[in-house]
């Protein structure tokens, strides 16, 4: 029982630490950062522990910017922890269903441990937040790719990426090619979103049909 609560008293320190830190790097270096799902993100902490009961975790994060209206990738993994430095941030899913919404800042939230899901810049203004995420280190990659099925050839599924930014496939076009654990009723048209991207072995569990391109 001391072991434990020495772990999450650990877990605690660090993440009060890494907070603070990163709140101050976001105040002096968000001029540089680029807008979040436009563009590079500025990483602070990238690191692993084996010190909780949980077993091995990933600890990770980063300051972001966005423009009104802007907004992230997809994700499937979570939940995260959100610190809003300016702004209001919405946590939305499929359907258009606003999980969570944070702010107006300064405003601490934790996100609904729910999935798929992106985070939307609704205000006027920038959305500037320091983002925390910990999860198991055998996680497929966290963003998940958008695009529109150009070729299915058993449980082979190629893709014409999407632009998040345009709404339109990327320019120049690009393609990639996943083995899908269970394509179910995805056809050659379909404008889809991977659930558990692996982009190491090229890999993901499904597809799913969005009903609106890339929502």
């Amino acid at each position: 029982m001391s072991t434990q609560r020495n772990a999450k008293r650990q877990l605690r320190d660090l993440l009060t630490e890494f907070l603070a830190i990163s709140i101050l790097s976001l105040f002096t270096l968000a001029a540089s950062a680029e807008d979040f799902g436009q563009g590079a993100r500025r990483e602070l902490l990238e690191t692993q522990t084996s010190d909780l009961p949980q077993g091995t975790l990933r600890v990770g994060g980063g300051e972001r910017v966005s423009p009104p209206g802007g907004r992230s990738p997809w994700h499937t993994s979570g939940p995260k922890i959100l610190y809003v430095v300016e702004g209001t941030m919405n946590v939305e899913g499929l359907g258009g269903q606003i999980y969570l919404s944070c702010g107006p800042a300064p405003k601490l939230c934790l996100t609904p441990n729910k999935s798929p899901f992106f985070f939307y810049n609704p205000g006027p203004g920038p959305l500037k937040f320091v983002v925390i995420g910990i999860d198991a280190v055998n996680r497929p990659t966290i963003h998940e790719e958008v695009g529109t099925v150009a070729a299915i050839v058993g449980n082979q599924v190629t893709l014409a990426i999407g632009n998040l930014r345009s709404g339109d496939l990327v320019a120049p076009r690009r393609e990639i090619t996943l083995t899908v654990a269970t394509i179910g009723s995805i056809a050659v048209g379909d404008d889809v979103l991977t659930t558990r991207l692996n982009k190491k072995s090229n890999t993901a569990e499904n597809l799913v049909k969005l009903a609106k391109r890339w929502q």
